[in-house]
């Protein structure tokens, strides 16, 4: 693979409006998602759901994002940009504004599964968006430190609107998103057919296997985030915690997120993401593998506080990794794609070692050593681009 960086449309994507555009569009493309424990508690709350039903939507939701994920991967390279932005924002309005009127389980699947379907179009859209720009680093930075703010307000703000207007307040403030965010599409680069193109530093270069690599490592951190997530509250009640504690712990030291999206940002400038995404799963696999030797309320403060300081912060470094390898977007946009899919599994499969060895113990060392695994294979990647790319593996 000739390694690329569109010359035209590589430019009109460091545009700053073009940034903004990407990663509103990625933001509004992912809310839905981001509020889903409101969400999931609402449908069984006050549409009428029963808590299995709401839990089916929620992946059918996901579902549909993981399929419009692969999709746009497809026509990345293909298709003008707009042109994908514009169907994605037209199935979520749609799909919305239908989920005001369904009532049975059989069309909220369906009005839902097209809603993250566009919702997924357009989170992936923005994803590959920032990964054709120079500074991946900076950009994905600041796409994390709006995400999380973001989700923060928004979980709030769902929340009033659930007392105000009930679910349908829900899905008219998403669909007024979707139309929103369309006023964005003109700053986007179009990026269709016929671009110029450069190669890079080193000329030719075939990635091989490397992307996909990633994609792996991407998929094998989420099922350890996805399964230390689903069971952290469980965890702590396990050691003896209070419930108090526990949810105080989880609501403060989440602000630490923001701290490591900045802290990411500045360091991927510096030293480039490879050495640090490295340290940062070492940190997690490590933290992880703490917890399972007893849980204490130190020991679950300090745990939580190395999470959100480094969950997004990897986030950052795995995205910017396979933007400064592949520039059109392609394997960024498949992120979404391993990171719901991981997501789902995470939590399954701890449910399995739950009912085979009966301790949360289980749970946290296979999260510790799918993270490791994940050290391991970009370790790997570091190396090999080391050897034959090093502009790239100290990229910022």
């Amino acid at each position: 693979m000739l390694v690329t960086r569109p010359v035209n449309s590589a430019a009109a994507a460091d545009q700053p409006r073009a940034i903004m555009a990407a990663v509103a569009l990625s933001v509004i493309g992912v809310s839905f998602f981001m509020a889903m424990p409101v969400v999931v508690s609402a449908w069984s709350s006050y549409a009428g759901f029963s808590a299995r039903e709401a839990g089916l939507l929620a992946a059918i939701d996901s579902g549909g994002g993981v399929a419009a994920s692969l999709l746009v991967s497809m026509f990345i390279r293909k298709l003008n940009w707009r042109h994908i932005a514009l169907t994605g924002i037209t199935f979520a309005v749609v799909a919305n504004l239908c989920s005001v009127s369904a009532s049975t389980f059989l069309t909220m699947g369906l009005s839902r599964g097209l809603a993250g379907f566009g919702g997924g179009m357009i989170y992936a859209l923005g994803l590959a968006a920032l990964a054709h720009t120079h500074n991946t680093g900076r950009n994905f930075s600041i796409l994390l430190f709006t995400q999380v703010s973001f989700g923060m307000i928004e979980i709030n703000l769902f929340s009033y609107l659930l007392e105000l207007g009930g679910m349908s307040g829900i899905y008219l403030s998403m669909a007024a998103a979707f139309v929103l965010s369309a006023t964005l599409l003109r700053w986007l680069p179009r990026c269709g057919n016929g671009r110029t193109s450069a190669p890079s530093p080193e000329g030719r270069a075939d990635l091989g296997l490397l992307p996909w690599m990633c994609l792996c490592a991407v998929f094998l951190f989420y099922i350890s985030t996805g399964s230390f997530w689903a069971y952290i509250e469980l965890i702590g009640l396990s050691g003896g915690l209070s419930a108090q504690l526990i949810t105080d712990s989880l609501t403060y030291t989440q602000v630490l997120s923001l701290l490591g999206c900045v802290i990411a940002g500045w360091l991927s400038s510096r030293v480039g993401q490879s050495r640090p995404l490295i340290a940062s799963l070492a940190c997690a696999a490590l933290a992880m593998y703490s917890l399972s030797q007893g849980v204490t309320t130190l020991s679950f403060v300090l745990v939580l506080c190395v999470f959100f300081l480094i969950w997004n912060a990897i986030d950052i470094y795995q995205l910017g990794t396979l933007g400064n390898m592949d520039h059109s977007g392609k394997y960024a946009a498949m992120v979404p794609a391993f990171q719901m899919t991981a997501g789902t599994l995470g939590p399954a499969l701890a449910a399995w070692l739950l009912e085979s060895q009966g301790s949360y113990q289980s749970v946290l060392l296979m999260a510790a050593c799918s993270t490791t695994l994940a050290m391991l294979l970009y370790i790997y990647v570091y190396l090999q681009l080391r050897r034959s790319m090093p502009s790239v593996a100290d990229a910022s």
